[in-house]
């Protein structure tokens, strides 16, 4: 087990229930990260000594994290939600509290039950349910660096950086040129790609920016071309209800793609699994079909 220490839900009581819960049945090693990128070289040690499986305790970060060394392997990933949002676990059916989703967990070791699935790939980066390049990716930079009012306020404060963000976007230029399947798209001011539904959630409420989106299936894509004063609110009410952003003159969406090719003149924001991962000027997105083994 991996776990983040600073994880948004996890505390000294919550821990030790959880390593107590594992390590009546099973053989239980635990490896706590300090800083990014740790939970990957870990994973890869645990990958490399012969275990069954991995699991993350922690955020969507932490389990993207892991998720890097156990694609193409036999090694299965298990997922104890204890961040902010928790999109990866609550969209597959994982109980949301920690003590639940151990307990789930220890029954699906039991049983040996797992599910093949598949995953996407930005640049070398594997993603399990979403990646963005653009408006979104900034805003999630932006949150990040403030991380006590991430955690003191929550989606709030998410909800409060995409309007302030979104403003600055009016009268850019869009500068992100998306291509699909090998048909150019035109350019964007953000590009979104889901390989699982919801994108992401506000509060218990799923966003839907890709309703169709299914983790069997390829890859999904949203972009907009332009931003107005009303767009947020609009972008809410569609997401939430209506879905119409599907149809908008100014968007783009295409379902059960496998490749995807951004490029913009200079680097702009990108993100994985709702982490900022840098600036880039060009990614290739691509689905890998059955690459991980997800303890379902």
């Amino acid at each position: 087990m991996i776990a983040n220490p600073n994880a948004g839900n996890m505390g000294d009581g919550l821990f030790r229930k959880v390593q107590d819960t594992l390590a009546g049945d099973f053989r239980l090693e635990v490896s706590e990260t300090s800083e990014r990128s740790d939970a990957t070289h870990l994973a890869a040690d645990a990958v490399a000594s012969g275990v069954d499986a991995v699991v993350a305790l922690g955020g969507d970060g932490t389990v993207n994290e892991v998720a890097q060394s156990l694609v193409h392997t036999d090694v299965a990933l298990g997922i104890i939600p204890a961040g902010t949002t928790n999109v990866m676990a609550r969209s597959v059916g994982i109980p949301a509290d920690v003590v639940g989703a151990s307990a789930f967990l220890a029954s699906r070791l039991e049983s040996g039950a797992r599910k093949r699935i598949n995953v996407g790939r930005i640049g070398e980066r594997y993603f399990l349910f979403g990646a963005g390049m653009g408006l979104d990716a900034e805003v999630i930079r932006s949150v990040e660096t403030r991380p006590e009012r991430k955690r003191r306020l929550g989606h709030f404060f998410f909800l409060q950086e995409a309007v302030s963000t979104a403003a600055r976007y009016r009268a850019a230029e869009p500068r992100i040129a998306v291509t699909v399947d090998g048909i150019d798209q035109g350019r964007f001011l953000l590009a979104l790609i889901a390989n699982a539904g919801p994108f992401t959630y506000f509060g218990r409420r799923p966003v839907h920016v890709f309703p169709d989106v299914r983790l069997h299936k390829g890859l999904d894509v949203f972009a907009l071309s332009r931003i107005g004063r009303g767009t947020v609110p609009r972008l809410a009410w569609a997401f939430f209800v209506s879905r119409s952003h599907l149809h908008w003159s100014h968007s783009n969406y295409h379902h059960d793609v496998t490749s995807v090719e951004l490029r913009a003149p200079a680097p702009v924001p990108v993100e994985v699994d709702g982490d900022y991962i840098g600036e880039w000027d060009r990614a290739n997105v691509a689905l890998i079909p059955s690459a991980l083994d997800l303890l379902l």
